[in-house]
C-alpha cells in the first residue's frame, strides 16, 4: 500500500492483539512521517464541553453558550486545526481530492464505542453540486451513517465568515427522521469536519430537539 499524501510504500507490522482479536484491521493510509504531521489532541487538557485545548477549565465560549441556556454537546475532536491539516482540507474540500477522506479512517472507525446513532451534518445542496461530493458524508463513511438533518441554502458558508458572522448564522438544519425512530436510539452523535465555535453543530441539535429527539446529544469532528 501507499501513503496517501507522499504516495511512498507504507510497511506494516500489525501487533499481535490486532491479529489475534479476527477483528477488520483499522490501519492507517499514511506512512509515519506523513502521521507525524498531523496532531491528535489530547483530551486530558481540553475543555470539558468543548474539547477545546485548554488547561480544563471551560472556556469563554462555552460560558456563553450556558448563558444562553444551550446545553453542552460534550463535544470532543480528534485533531488539532495546524497548518498541515489547514493544507489537508483545503485539498479535501477545496480542490476536491476525494480520496484524502480515508487518511483518518482507523481514528474516525474508532468512534464506534460511543454507541449511538451517528448523524453527520450534510451539506447544503448547491455546494454538494459544486463539489460533486459530501465532505462530511465522505470523512464518516466508515460508521454507520443516518441521514437524519438536511440544510437548506444558506447566504456564505461559515469558512468563510468570522467568528461574530458565524454565530449570528441562522438556522437551516431540518430534521426529517420520524420521532418514533429516533427515540429508538438513546443517545445520537453528531458529526461535522470542523468545530469553529459550534453554532452549526448547534444548530443541528436544535433540529434534532425540534423533530422529537428527546435522548442525549453529544457531537464530534475530525477536528477542533
Amino acid at each position: 500500500m501507499r501513503c496517501l499524501l507522499c504516495r511512498q510504500q507504507v510497511l506494516r507490522n500489525p501487533p499481535l492483539d490486532q491479529l489475534l482479536s479476527f477483528r477488520p484491521l483499522a490501519l492507517s493510509p499514511l506512512c509515519q512521517q506523513c502521521a507525524a504531521r498531523f496532531r491528535r489532541i489530547d483530551e486530558r487538557h481540553v475543555c470539558p464541553d468543548c474539547g477545546r485545548q485548554n488547561d480544563g477549565a471551560q472556556c469563554r465560549d462555552c460560558l456563553r453558550w450556558a448563558k444562553m441556556g444551550v446545553s453542552s454537546l460534550h463535544h470532543r475532536g480528534l485533531f488539532v486545526y495546524d497548518d498541515a491539516m489547514k493544507q489537508l482540507i483545503e485539498n479535501y474540500k477545496g480542490i476536491g481530492d476525494y480520496h484524502l477522506r480515508r487518511c483518518f479512517a482507523a481514528e474516525i472507525a474508532g468512534l464506534r464505542q460511543i454507541r449511538a446513532a451517528f448523524v453527520p451534518l450534510t451539506s447544503e445542496p448547491a455546494h454538494y453540486r459544486e463539489r460533486g461530493f459530501d465532505p462530511v458524508l465522505g470523512l464518516f463513511d466508515v460508521l454507520p451513517l443516518h441521514l437524519w438533518l438536511e440544510k437548506s441554502a444558506t447566504d456564505k458558508p461559515q469558512a468563510k465568515k468570522n467568528r461574530a458572522a458565524r454565530m449570528l448564522t441562522p438556522q437551516s438544519f431540518t430534521c426529517t427522521c420520524s420521532k418514533v425512530h429516533m427515540n429508538r436510539y438513546r443517545r445520537v452523535c453528531l458529526l461535522d469536519d470542523l468545530y469553529t465555535t459550534g453554532r452549526t453543530l448547534h444548530h443541528a441539535a436544535a433540529a434534532m430537539r425540534a423533530g422529537g429527539y428527546a435522548g442525549e446529544i453529544v457531537s464530534r469532528s475530525l477536528i477542533r
